[in-house]
C-alpha cells in the first residue's frame, strides 16, 4: 500500500475503519501529506468510533496540507437527539484504498501498531472493478458530509452499470438499513454454502453464527461438503473469545470442522470450492451483516480462487482442530457459556 501511494501521480481516495497517529500510522500519515503537498487530490474517510483515538494534531496537519478529512458518523450529538443515537451504533467497517483511480486495496487491514502484529489479508486489485470501488468511495464521501461536487466524476450513472457487468471480479458493498432486517453479506454466506460440492472454507477471527447459517452448515455437511472455519485462539477482544467458544458445541455438530489458530489473525474471506473466492472487511456476527457499512470482492477467476485457497490451507496447516468431547460440567463455565448466548445479538 506504501509503495502504490509514493507512486500516486494524482489521486489518493482512501477509507478506513482505524487509522492512529502511532509509529504505524505516522508514516502513512506522513506519507499522505507530502503527496498532497505535491497537488494530488487526497480524500480521506475515517469511522469516528474506529479512529477516535487519532489526534486533533495529527488531523491538524492532514487538513493543513490540503487533505480533505471527513469523519463518518460523528460522535457529536446533533439537534435530532434521537436520529443520531440510533446512527451512533451504524459503523462504517471498510477497508479500501483507490490510487490514481486504477489501482485499489480491499481487505481487513487497519493502520495502526496493533494490526501491524497481526495476520490479515488484503487483495491488490486493477481493472474494471476499481471502478465500482470509487462510487462506493463516492457514495460514503457524500454520506460523511462531503459535497457531491467534488466527487462528480465518480458518480456517472454509468458507472453503476458496472456492477451489473458479468466479470470475473465483483464488488459487494452492505449499507443495512434501520427499517428493514436485511443482508446482502449474510445472503451470501448462505448461498455460497447453499452452492459448495466439495469444500466451503472460512476464516474470520469474530465468529458468531446464527441459526440459519449452522442449519446451512448442516445441509452441506450432509451433501457431503467437507466445511472447515478457521478461527483465532484468542481474538483481540476477550468477550468475543467467549461468545465464540459458546458456538463451537454447534458448529461441530452441524458438522463442520473448527481450527483454532494460535496467533490472532484478523482476515475475512471464505472460499467455495476451487470456484468462488470472497475478501473483505464483514464479521461473521450480526453486526457486520446488519448494522455496519461493509465491503468485499467475490471473485470467480480461476488463479486467483487458487491462491486463496493455498493461503486458507497454509493457515489450517498451521492451526488445531477442536475436538468436542463430553458435556461441559464446570458450573461456572456453563454459566458463562449461557451469558454470552445472551449477549450475542448485540455484539
Amino acid at each position: 500500500m506504501k509503495t502504490e501511494i509514493k507512486k500516486a501521480q494524482t489521486s489518493i481516495y482512501w477509507e478506513v475503519f482505524i487509522l492512529k497517529d502511532d509509529e504505524i500510522g505516522n508514516k502513512f500519515i506522513d506519507l499522505l501529506i507530502e503527496k498532497a503537498k505535491q497537488g494530488l487530490d487526497v480524500k480521506l474517510i475515517l469511522d469516528a468510533m474506529g479512529s477516535f483515538s487519532l489526534s486533533s494534531l495529527a488531523e491538524g496537519r492532514m487538513k493543513g496540507s490540503g487533505i480533505e478529512v471527513l469523519w463518518f458518523n460523528r460522535l457529536k450529538p446533533t439537534a435530532d437527539f434521537k436520529d443520531w443515537f440510533r446512527r451512533l451504533w451504524k459503523r462504517n467497517h471498510r477497508k479500501v484504498l483507490v490510487i490514481d483511480e486504477k489501482v485499489a486495496f480491499i481487505g481487513g487491514v487497519n493502520v495502526h501498531v496493533e494490526s501491524s502484529k497481526w495476520d490479515d489479508l488484503n487483495l491488490r486489485l486493477e481493472g474494471k472493478v476499481v471502478r465500482s470501488l470509487l462510487y462506493g468511495f463516492a457514495k460514503t464521501y457524500c454520506k460523511s458530509g462531503g459535497s457531491k461536487k467534488n466527487v462528480k466524476h465518480l458518480i456517472h450513472p454509468k458507472l453503476e452499470k458496472l456492477q451489473e457487468e458479468i466479470c470475473p471480479i465483483e464488488y459487494i458493498t452492505n449499507s443495512p438499513s434501520y427499517k428493514i432486517k436485511r443482508s446482502k453479506l449474510r445472503k451470501l454466506y448462505l448461498q455460497a454454502l447453499g452452492a459448495a460440492k466439495e469444500t466451503f472454507t472460512l476464516i474470520t477471527p469474530y465468529y458468531v453464527p446464527d441459526r440459519k447459517f449452522l442449519e446451512m452448515v448442516a445441509k452441506a455437511h450432509k451433501k457431503g461438503v467437507k466445511v472447515n472455519i478457521i478461527l483465532p485462539v484468542r481474538s483481540d477482544h476477550k468477550i468475543m473469545n467467549y461468545i465464540a467458544q459458546a458456538f463451537y458445541d454447534l458448529t461441530v455438530r452441524a458438522g463442520a470442522k473448527i481450527y483454532l489458530l494460535k496467533d490472532f489473525n484478523h482476515s475475512k474471506a471464505f472460499s467455495v470450492d476451487d470456484k468462488i473466492g470472497v475478501v473483505g472487511s464483514s464479521n461473521l456476527n450480526s453486526r457486520s451483516w446488519y448494522i455496519d457499512e461493509e465491503s468485499g470482492v467475490k471473485f470467480n477467476e480461476k488463479n486467483m480462487v487458487g491462491d486463496l485457497n493455498s493461503i486458507l490451507d497454509n493457515w489450517m496447516g498451521k492451526a488445531c482442530p477442536v475436538e468436542i468431547g463430553a458435556k461441559e460440567k464446570n458450573y461456572a463455565k456453563r454459566l458463562k457459556s449461557w451469558w454470552v448466548k445472551k449477549i450475542k445479538k448485540v455484539i
